[in-house]
C-alpha cells in the first residue's frame, strides 16, 4: 500500500510539471531567488560559525554557565541548551544542524537531543524582522514583537516538551580540534547543509505553486479563511505557510498591521512548514536522533506563538 501511495505521488508530481511548465518554471524562479538572496546569505556564515564553535569546545564553557537554568526549565544539559541560543540566532534549520553535531561528537546523548530538537529549531531576528516586520507589515518594531514572541513560546514549548535534570547524560571527553581543520571541516558542512536547503526551497516552492494551479487551492483558501473569519488572502498565507515558510510569508503582503495578522505570521513562522522540517529530517538522517515529538512539538510551539502575539498584538498595536 504504501509503495503504491508512493507511485502514483510521483506519477502525479510529473504529471502536474507537464500540464503546468510555466508554472513549475516561474515558481523555480521565485525559491531559487529566495536562496540567493536571503537563504545563501544569512544561514551560510551561521553554518560555518556553528560548526567551529561546536569544534572548538564553545559549548563546554557556556553550558556550564546554563546548566542551572537550563535543567529547572526544560530539563536538559546546559551544553544541550546552548543549541536554543544557536537556533534563535541562527535561524532554521541551525539549531537542528546543531544538535546533529553535538551528537556525532559526543557531546549530548540521543534522548536529550530528541528532547531538544522540537524547540531549538527556530527562525532567527534576520528573516523575522526584516522578511516580516519591514517586509510584511513595514514596522520594525511588529517585527521585533514576533521575534520576542518567538522566543518565549519556543521557551514554553520547551518547558511542556522538556525531560528532568535525571535524564540528562554526562557528556563524553572532548578535546578541541584545531583552528584550520576545524575551520576546512565548517565550510565543507556548511556547503552541502546549504545545497540540501535550497534543494528543498525549491522544491516545496514549485509543490505549493503545482497544488495552486490544480484548482483546490482557492477553495481550501477558503475554507481556512471561513473558519477563523477571515478573508481568502489570509487564508492563503495560512496554507501556503504549512508548507513553505517563505512562500506564506510572502502571501501575507498587504496585510495591515492588525492583531489577526500577527497571530498568522507567529503561527506560521513557528511551525516553519513541511519545507523546513524537511530540512531539519535530513540533516538528522546520518543519526541516531528520534523525531517521533518533533511534528507534535512544532505545532504546539505554533500555536502558542499564534495565542502571544494576538493578546500582545491586542495590547500593543
Amino acid at each position: 500500500m504504501k509503495r503504491l501511495s508512493s507511485v502514483l505521488s510521483a506519477t502525479l508530481i510529473f504529471t502536474a510539471l507537464l500540464i503546468f511548465p510555466s508554472v513549475t518554471l516561474s515558481a523555480a524562479k521565485s525559491g531559487l531567488r529566495l536562496c540567493s538572496e536571503l537563504i545563501v546569505p544569512t544561514l551560510f556564515p551561521f553554518f560555518v560559525a556553528a560548526v567551529l564553535l561546536s569544534e572548538s569546545g564553545f559549548p563546554m564553557y557556556l553550558g556550564k554557565l546554563m546548566a542551572p537554568l537550563a535543567g529547572r526549565l526544560f530539563g536538559v544539559s546546559g551544553i544541550g541548551a546552548t543549541a536554543f541560543a544557536v537556533g534563535l540566532t541562527g535561524g532554521y534549520p541551525l539549531g537542528a544542524a546543531y544538535l546533529a553535531d553535538m551528537r556525532k561528537n559526543g557531546r549530548i546523548s540521543s534522548d536529550e537531543c530528541a528532547l531538544l530538537l522540537p524547540f531549538c529549531s527556530n527562525s532567527g531576528p534576520a528573516f523575522i524582522i526584516g522578511a516580516v516586520g519591514i517586509g510584511v507589515f513595514a514596522s520594525p518594531s511588529a517585527g521585533l514583537f514576533l521575534y520576542v514572541v518567538h522566543i518565549l513560546a519556543a521557551a514554553v514549548g520547551g518547558m511542556i516538551l522538556g525531560g528532568s535534570s535525571s535524564d540528562v547524560a554526562a557528556p563524553a571527553a572532548f578535546d578541541a580540534v584545531p583552528f584550520s581543520q576545524a575551520f576546512t571541516k565548517a565550510v565543507k558542512r556548511a556547503s552541502m547543509s546549504v545545497i540540501y536547503i535550497c534543494g528543498f526551497v525549491v522544491s516545496f516552492t514549485v509543490l505549493t505553486e503545482l497544488i495552486c494551479a490544480f484548482g483546490p487551492f482557492d477553495r481550501l483558501s477558503g475554507a481556512l479563511a471561513a473558519v477563523f473569519g477571515r478573508e481568502m488572502q489570509w487564508g492563503r498565507a495560512l496554507f501556503k505557510g504549512s508548507f513553505e515558510l517563505g512562500g506564506g510569508i510572502g502571501a501575507m503582503s498587504g496585510l495591515p498591521l492588525a492583531p489577526e495578522n500577527l497571530s498568522l505570521a507567529a503561527f506560521i513562522l513557528g511551525w516553519g512548514g513541511l519545507s523546513v522540517h524537511f530540512q531539519t529530517l535530513s540533516l538528522l538522517s546520518e543519526g541516531d536522533i528520534k523525531t517521533a515529538r518533533y511534528f507534535f512539538g512544532r505545532f504546539l510551539i505554533a500555536a502558542v506563538a499564534a495565542v502571544l502575539a494576538y493578546v500582545g498584538g491586542c495590547l500593543l498595536f
